[in-house]
């Protein structure tokens, strides 16, 4: 996280720059502004004892869209989220960013409490997050959430359409909170160029039908000219639902749908991290001291094993089933007692709204049940931090650990996998990666592991402790390279040449 006292790594930042010059000469040859929206904002001003503090939240697209934004002086709307944003912006509620170096302009949204609990706490990750993640117990409809979202995507339409002022324009969305917002922008303006990357699962059509607004959506969603999903299973359900609730749209074999004299390309590409960042960090002296505190904090000998899981506050991550796991071992192989500590790094994420609420607790309860359960005057086997870290400390994180388990229940991609594999420059350690997570397809190198069963992902951590070094080596040469080949700037890439081209 960059704050008025941290450095900005923008321009270390090669590949970016490199991939700028590129989408931006191609942009201007066609005279278009490009506009990038998400629900998430690229800076967020807070209040602070020592006055209002500008923060860069984390987020790797969000952190790689940044400097392309700074490189063509394009333009990004979002939600003003922060307590102190409203402080920062003129009477157009702009804001130019970075603070420290303007050079793109960032225009935010305000929303009313009750529309961030109905647009985002309701439709977006009560309803739409769980049916994507295929979690449906925990999906939650109310009307009233679908008209919220209705709105809130209309006024986003709106506000983008005020800053591009009728000139041309590229509009690249992000995200499923921002579904409708296609249609509504080409309603009033045809002539756009307007893409949207759906960063999450899409589920097939028996899951998609739950849905009551599914032929709204994807009437939307058609209106764009491209649509980019992680993989091609996604692309391929969406394709389906497509079909089953809209009619035949697209020719077998074709990338793209036609409907209602519309053509809107349809994309797999699996976005990725900055790896040069990452490696680059690892092996930095600051990094290196960092590791050096955490073991005398930690108190980790030459002897103590580390295990790492990383991962926002949500039930998709599959945290319960990970814990449970961790104690299945614990109670198969009592030899690795007093040398195994597992560290569970999990950041808050919509805190304030059930169900997280509810399953942060239960989390909290289970790591202090196994801990009272298996744990010595000198040791305990999970340390449980929760809270935002750094970029910086987490690569630390990673370096130390001997295996990284990722057990996710559904998930779209998985960065914290790509960002292990990254971090380890030493090519010593084991990726422990869920078959639900998308990752899986390009990580060859990764020991598969199915959360649903405890038993085996219990020997899987076994497996892993005891992985020699020349297999952890060959495994995580792969690994590293699949992630340098296929980086976040190369996702930027393909889609921005695809959206323009």
């Amino acid at each position: 996280m960059i704050g008025n006292d941290g450095k900005n790594d923008r321009d270390e930042r090669g590949a970016a720059s490199f991939f700028s010059r590129s989408v931006s000469e191609s942009l201007r040859l066609q005279a278009k502004r490009l506009v990038v929206v998400s629900n998430r904002e690229p800076y967020i001003n807070r209040k602070t004892r020592d006055g209002v503090r500008w923060d860069r939240p984390a987020g790797g697209v969000t952190a790689a869209l940044d400097p392309l934004l700074q490189s063509i002086n394009g333009t990004w709307v979002a939600w003003g989220s922060g307590d102190a944003d409203r402080l920062a912006v003129d009477e157009r509620d702009r804001v130019r960013v970075p603070p420290d170096q303007p050079s793109y302009t960032l225009r935010r949204i305000w929303l009313t409490p009750e529309e961030v609990e109905q647009y985002y706490h309701g439709y977006s990750n009560r309803f739409l997050w769980p049916l994507c993640h295929m979690t449906l117990d925990r999906v939650v409809f109310r009307r009233k959430y679908w008209e919220a979202y209705r709105s809130v995507n209309e006024r986003f339409a709106q506000v983008i359409l005020e800053e591009l002022d009728g000139r041309p324009g590229l509009v690249w969305i992000q995200d499923y909170h921002l579904a409708l917002c296609p249609l509504f922008l080409k309603q009033h303006r045809p002539d756009l160029t307007v893409a949207l990357f759906w960063h999450i699962p899409w589920p097939a059509h028996d899951v998609f039908r739950i849905c009551p607004q599914r032929k709204e959506l994807l009437s939307a969603l058609l209106a764009c000219d491209q649509i980019g999903f992680h993989l091609d299973r996604y692309r391929s359900s969406f394709l389906e639902c497509v079909e089953r609730e809209m009619g035949p749209a697209s020719e077998p074999g074709k990338n793209s749908v036609l409907f209602r004299d519309h053509e809107t390309k349809i994309l797999a590409v699996p976005v990725s991290i900055d790896f040069e960042s990452f490696d680059r960090l690892a092996r930095s002296p600051e990094t290196e001291k960092r590791m050096d505190n955490l073991r005398k904090r930690l108190k980790i000998g030459p002897d103590s094993i580390v295990g790492l899981g990383v991962d926002r506050l949500d039930y998709t991550k599959g945290l319960l089933k990970r814990l449970w796991a961790l104690e299945e071992f614990l109670a198969r192989y009592p030899e690795y007692h007093g040398r195994l500590l597992f560290i569970q790094i999990a950041a808050p994420t919509r805190a304030e709204s059930e169900p997280y609420r509810g399953y942060r607790d239960i989390l909290q309860s289970t790591v202090q049940e196994i801990n009272r359960r298996f744990a010595r005057p000198d040791w305990r086997p999970i340390e449980y931090i929760e809270g935002q870290l750094s970029h910086a400390s987490v690569v630390a994180y990673y370096r130390l650990a001997r295996f990284c388990l990722v057990s996710s229940v559904y998930d779209g991609m998985n960065l914290v996998s790509k960002e292990y594999a990254a971090s380890k420059v030493d090519e010593t350690g084991v990726l422990l990666l869920s078959e639900m997570a998308g990752s899986l397809d390009e990580l060859e190198g990764a020991i598969p592991i199915n959360p649903y069963d405890v038993e085996g992902t219990a020997e899987a951590i076994r497996r892993a402790i005891e992985m020699p070094a020349e297999e952890q080596k060959a495994r995580l040469a792969r690994m590293r390279e699949s992630v340098r080949k296929r980086d976040i700037y190369e996702w930027m890439e393909t889609n921005l040449n695809s959206i323009s081209g």
